[in-house]
């Protein structure tokens, strides 16, 4: 049932453009990301949108590498503007401050360590009609190194396209800070992160909830060509299962209540069926049981996969799609395992972020 739900909301999702002459502060959070932060600038200095209709402004969380020296140069031009928080004081602070210095009504973020399709502003941009409030846009992993980096591939892809699918059927649930816009003057009004400071992640979907909620503004999902945010796969277990801790933080604290049972019952499959996986070890009459599920469950999860990389412009060629097929079956076991036991261990032991320990 929660498959067909989420087929039927991404097949709502539609390319729509909408020509305005909205204008657009990009505000780009960092903290120690001198390795990354010049592609990233470099990538929005690229942008095929005039230039006279958007703004960049680099926030400092309190960094403590080289990176003033890196980007000195691009500080000289008139589009790109640098604000500094002294304290240290996390992500929200440091898009609240940005958001302080804009001057333009269309909000977006990305994140330093990423990089954009050449019309990826423009088609968040261009998204907005009157009636829409906020937009959530696509991110991918690109450049995958190894085995374990293209799994996480496939895995990203399924919660970017389960946003998707949420924000299709008018119920917006996920969305990335690394590919998203919305009204200033929105923010204001539902109260920005006022009531989710001590909250470590989730900014832009508690801010994209409290939109919705408001009902003044719809929530769309740009799905316009050549709009993708590219960010990097993390290249260690240890680094992502903290990553995943983090995200599932936030997950009790989720606006709409009706969703928390759902999104149990949905834990609770995962974990049973990585049980029932152990216990076959003991009752082997078990195995028959479990291949029908992850047959029926693998079948149903690669057609809305399938809509989904082609949402996100995965397939660039046929060894794209050769090698998806291929890995599919190992992700989705992957997926079962790490479903199961993230959770947990988010409760238990906490995470780390940009050398900052959180408790959940």
């Amino acid at each position: 049932m929660f498959i067909i739900f989420l087929l039927i909301g991404i097949f709502r999702i539609r390319k729509e453009s909408y020509s305005n002459n909205l204008k657009a502060s990009v505000i780009v959070p960092f903290r120690n990301e001198n390795k990354n932060l010049v592609r990233c600038i470099e990538s929005l200095l690229s942008q095929e949108f005039s230039t006279d209709r958007f703004e960049i402004i680099l926030v400092d969380d309190n960094s403590s590498d080289n990176y003033k020296e890196l980007i000195k140069d691009y500080l000289d031009k008139q589009l790109i503007k640098l604000v500094k928080l002294e304290n240290g004081e996390g992500k929200k602070r440091a898009i609240e401050a940005g958001i302080n210095s804009s001057k333009y009504e269309i909000i977006v973020t990305t994140d330093a360590d990423c990089f954009h399709s050449k019309f990826w502003l423009k088609s968040l941009v261009e998204s907005f009609d009157e009636k829409t409030g906020f937009v959530a846009g696509k991110v991918v992993y690109s450049n995958a190194q190894n085995f374990f980096e293209e799994l996480q591939k496939i895995e990203f892809a399924s919660l970017v396209s389960i946003g998707a699918a949420f924000i299709g059927n008018k119920i917006p649930l996920l969305a990335n800070g690394a590919s998203c816009a919305y009204r200033k003057e929105l923010f204001f009004k539902v109260g920005g992160f006022r009531d989710n400071l001590s909250l470590v992640s989730g900014d832009e979907e508690f801010l994209m909830q409290k939109i919705h909620f408001d009902r003044e503004y719809e929530v769309k999902f740009c799905a316009l060509e050549n709009s993708v945010a590219f960010t990097k796969p993390i290249n260690r277990i240890k680094k992502f299962i903290n990553q995943r801790k983090r995200w599932v933080s936030k997950v009790p604290f989720y606006r709409n209540k009706l969703l928390l049972p759902v999104l149990s019952i949905l834990y609770l499959f995962y974990l049973t069926i990585l049980i029932s996986l152990i216990m076959t070890f003991i009752y082997p009459q078990l195995n028959y049981f479990l291949l029908k599920i992850f047959l029926f469950k693998f079948i149903l999860d690669f057609i809305f996969m399938t809509k989904g990389f082609l949402l996100l412009e995965f397939y660039k060629n046929k060894f794209d799609v050769t090698r998806l097929i291929l890995l599919f079956p190992v992700a989705e076991i992957f997926h079962l395992f790490y479903i199961s036991i993230v959770p947990i261990l988010s409760y238990l032991t906490g995470f780390q972020w940009k050398g900052r320990n959180f408790k959940r």
